[in-house]
């Protein structure tokens, strides 16, 4: 039985990182026969709009560290805090050739505060973490508190959800992904867990949702070229520029509201509403402000609901003859 087959009864979300350290040291020869896969983490850090000098960024996830060298393409001068819960994949990824500047971390996002990370970032990029997190929204919240006030956050992932899109990813794992896995990996049962849970992860429309009900704001997506397209995809978003700012709009409409009622009170005796009391304009307003997304077309829109990639099922398939991976 080989390395992945071992506990293999261990692999969920919480332990996923366990099954991935059993076969680090094939990771980077598989991953090296995904067309794209580096290149489309290099597209993720530049959408961030990273730029100036004296940055700190957080690549969280890092693996063998291909993220890590996508985030330095991005923002060449840039301090990096590269974390990961494997500790097999970060051994990888501290013997290759880094600037002083890197520094890798073994923590889970979890326990990133216990092994003495610690915010505020300039930016954070996430590849393929989400989708392995027990909880993706939970973990989204943790990585706003993360961020600097405007500043921007890249979740590089997997996502499927219509039935063009899951056929698609379905052709890709069953034709090309698992079978490499096996060969070039050593972990037939590892990849075959992450083709279950992306395809049960939601599609881009659930991303969006689960960023912006953790907090973020100017949430978009834009999906990669190529045969990866409406498969894998940059979802962007930024913390508030204000703290709890949804939040506080609230409450200053219901405070506008009271001070309202107590100046016709003072005038003509109508008694005052308590600040709960706003009307159903005002919450749906705040509603539409935090759980709405806009799907339309593959580039960003602007506004604060973002956009969204085309709904799955209008999605166009991808060229003839090329592999879907």
């Amino acid at each position: 039985m080989n390395a992945d087959g071992r506990q293999s009864e261990d692999i969920r979300p919480a332990t996923v990182h366990r099954a991935y350290g059993r076969v680090a040291q094939f990771f980077d020869g598989y991953v090296r026969t995904i067309p794209g896969y580096h290149a489309h983490l290099r597209v993720s850090a530049s959408r961030m709009g990273l730029s100036g000098g004296g940055l700190r960024l957080l690549d969280v996830g890092c693996g063998t560290g291909a993220s890590t060298e996508a985030l330095l393409t991005a923002a060449p001068g840039a301090e990096v805090v590269a974390a990961d819960a494997s500790a097999e994949m970060l051994g990888i990824a501290r013997r290759k050739n880094w600037p002083p500047r890197v520094t890798f971390v073994h923590s889970r996002l979890e326990t990133l505060a216990e092994a003495g990370v610690e915010g505020p970032f300039d930016g954070i990029l996430a590849a393929y973490l989400v989708s392995n997190l027990p909880d993706a929204e939970i973990g989204l919240r943790r990585l706003l508190t993360l961020l600097k006030p405007g500043a921007p956050i890249a979740v590089h992932d997997y996502a499927v959800g219509g039935a063009r899109s899951r056929s698609r990813w379905a052709s890709a794992s069953w034709g090309y992904l698992l079978p490499m896995a096996s060969l070039r990996w050593h972990a037939p049962l590892l990849s075959r867990y992450r083709y279950r849970r992306v395809r049960s992860a939601g599609g881009v429309a659930t991303m969006v949702h689960r960023m912006q009900r953790a907090g973020f704001v100017d949430v978009r997506v834009q999906t990669m070229g190529g045969v990866q397209q409406h498969l894998v995809h940059t979802f962007l978003g930024r913390r508030p520029d204000e703290p709890d700012v949804v939040g506080e709009r609230a409450r200053s409409r219901a405070r506008a509201a009271a001070a309202e009622a107590e100046s016709r009170e003072a005038a003509d005796g109508v008694g005052v509403p308590q600040p709960d009391d706003v009307g159903p304009d005002e919450a749906r307003s705040e509603e539409t402000y935090t759980d709405e997304a806009h799907p339309g077309d593959q580039g960003p829109r602007q506004g604060h609901g973002g956009a969204a990639d085309r709904p799955d099922d209008d999605e166009a398939t991808p060229p003839q003859g090329s592999p879907s991976v």
